[in-house]
């Protein structure tokens, strides 16, 4: 019998991904909000996660190995606005689900965000200390103490991430193909450097150490670093489209709430320790691009789309 995975956010960008790969090594029950999923060979069930009772009483039921928190508050600029809900979501969410592993014996992983650190220099390792710059990063922050807090048996990851979404909503990535695909000019942030992974590969790389039976924090990135604005321009060339729709631009000038202006993640800890191969932002985008072509991305939206034509 393989080990029992609970995974929270499964109709998100990360939590649709990781539970379909997870069906390979894991027997998966995969927990949706409002947005149903019906994936396949995942046992999927409805869940607020903010009614501790109805949590419970699915953790009880399900009795996993691991829980893989992967539910969160992302929208930085409602974050900003509504700190409460924020706090909620992130914080006592995490707290309460740390909490219940650590009282029955349960593996417990946190998706976290590179957004902890502040950006002055990038280049962040697993001991530089978060300093968050607006209120969603400050959640996640608070979010990683309160699961330390719970018990050691954990593994908290901090990553940036892009890739296919099952719901109609887009990431950065979907955005500027999408834009791109219809002419439409791309504003690249030339001041915001990340190291971002290709969900499908954070997936697998958060499996492996699952599998190596990592505790702590580690860092998931890819090999190398770029400006929003280079990356939006790789994938114009990654999919055959014009690279001079994208257009430089200084990320005040579009967002209202601040964001660190480089968060590059050194993961070294992880590809060393682990023996973990990290992927370059290319060979990511050469893959972001075959799912599309090889039909994964219609079977994942369709698990989506299935769900909501008989309500």
């Amino acid at each position: 019998m393989p080990p029992r995975l609970f995974v929270t956010g499964a109709s998100g960008l990360l939590g649709a991904n990781f539970a379909l790969a997870a069906t390979a090594r894991f027997q998966v029950t995969a927990c949706h909000g409002r947005h149903r999923l019906a994936l396949p060979a995942v046992e999927n069930v409805a869940c607020d996660l903010r009614q501790p009772g109805e949590v419970a009483r699915l953790l009880g039921e399900a009795r996993p190995d691991i829980i893989a928190h992967l539910a969160a508050a992302t929208d930085v600029e409602r974050c900003q606005t509504h700190p409460d809900e924020a706090e909620e979501i992130n914080v006592r969410v995490a707290e309460r689900l740390a909490g219940w592993a650590a009282g029955n014996g349960t593996r417990f992983l946190l998706m976290s965000t590179d957004a902890v650190f502040d950006g002055r220099r990038g280049g962040y390792t697993e001991t530089d200390e978060p300093s968050p710059v607006n209120v969603y990063a400050a959640t996640k922050v608070e979010a990683e103490r309160r699961v330390c807090a719970a018990g050691p048996n954990h593994l908290i990851v901090r990553a940036n991430l892009y890739g296919w979404n099952a719901q109609p909503k887009q990431s950065l990535a979907e955005w500027v193909l999408a834009r791109l695909e219809s002419g439409q000019s791309v504003p690249g942030f030339t001041d915001i450097r990340f190291a971002p992974l290709l969900v499908n590969s954070l997936a697998n790389i958060m499996l492996a150490a699952l599998e190596h039976g990592a505790r702590g924090t580690y860092h998931a990135a890819s090999r190398d670093a770029l400006s929003k604005y280079e990356f939006a321009r790789a994938i114009a060339d990654t999919f055959g489209l014009p690279r001079d729709l994208v257009a430089p631009a200084k990320s005040g000038e579009k967002l209202r709430t601040p964001r660190s202006p480089d968060t590059t993640l050194v993961a070294t800890r992880l590809s060393e320790q682990l023996g973990i191969a990290l992927p370059s932002v290319a060979e990511d985008l050469q893959r972001f691009r075959r799912l599309r072509d090889t039909g994964f991305v219609a079977k994942l939206k369709a698990a989506y789309q299935d769900t909501h034509e008989h309500d």
